[in-house]
């Protein structure tokens, strides 16, 4: 790869600059990133002092062959009159915004456009990349810009019809299984004398040690489950009650998560209206 812009160093730009550079999937001299605030670059720079630090949208473009923007929905009004006046056709352009249409990005002067959705867990340098290409990609540059991918991510293809789905399990599913986790420790703490300091080591080691159960091949999802429920134990006794609560609970999730994707698309249409 060439040189690579990051737009937006927030928690999921931020996190990228970081995998990017530590997997050697890109030197600190290639990577160039801009953020409204400064503050937060010079944060970078401490880090990664080779890092290039961009005034300004144009002049990141005009040292950058990828760009990833990584910039929140509301905020794309504020960047794309620059793409578009400075993009090239040869620039390879990113969003990690899952709102954004691809056949909209495809408006601006870069040939080829990517929609690459990260999550949290590519801090690891492994973890789920959700990937979309447009449609002037060839076959030799998908799988090139794939294999650079795998540098710091699985990279995983998927259409848009299972892409916000696909984005609530890869990248909100670490969010949500934190969050049912943080009830189930601050529940044992109110019921039994454990202290929150034990109970939080404990079930993070428990939940280090479950990855590695599954990423060894040791069990799947549901064999595990029946491994530990041994019948008349009280493993399923505790089932029984998540059984009870959890009815309809993830199906409203996802309902939730849809209705806001569709009212995010919809305002992320508007803001491109007026780029045609």
């Amino acid at each position: 790869m060439k040189n690579i812009g990051i737009v937006g160093i927030g928690n999921m730009g931020g996190m990228l600059t970081e995998v990017m550079i530590e997997r050697g999937g890109i030197s600190e001299k290639n990577l160039f990133i801009f953020n409204r605030s400064l503050e937060k670059s010079l944060h970078f720079e401490k880090s990664f002092p080779d890092l290039n630090i961009a005034n300004d949208l144009p002049e990141l473009l005009q040292h950058t062959d990828i760009v990833f923007v990584c910039v929140r929905p509301a905020q794309y009004k504020d960047v794309l009159s620059d793409l578009k006046k400075h993009l090239t056709y040869d620039h390879i352009l990113a969003t990690i915004t899952s709102p954004v249409l691809l056949e909209d990005l495809e408006y601006l002067p870069a040939r080829r456009v990517v929609r690459t959705v990260p999550s949290i867990v590519n801090k690891t340098g492994k973890g789920p990349l959700l990937l979309t290409f447009g449609e002037n990609w060839t076959t030799a540059e998908k799988n090139s810009f794939q294999e650079w991918l795998s540098t710091f991510s699985q990279p995983i293809s998927i259409s848009d019809d299972i892409l916000r789905v696909s984005s609530d399990i890869v990248s909100c599913g670490p969010a949500f299984i934190s969050f049912l986790i943080e009830r189930f420790i601050y529940s044992a703490v109110a019921e039994t004398e454990i202290t929150l300091d034990d109970a939080e080591k404990l079930a993070e080691k428990m939940m280090i040690s479950y990855g590695y159960l599954l990423q060894q091949g040791h069990y799947d999802l549901r064999s595990l489950r029946e491994k530990v429920n041994v019948p008349g134990g009280i493993t399923g006794e505790g089932l029984k009650v998540l059984d009870k609560y959890s009815e309809g609970m993830f199906e409203e999730v996802f309902q939730r998560t849809h209705q806001k994707f569709r009212e995010d698309k919809q305002e992320m249409q508007k803001t491109f209206k007026n780029l045609k």
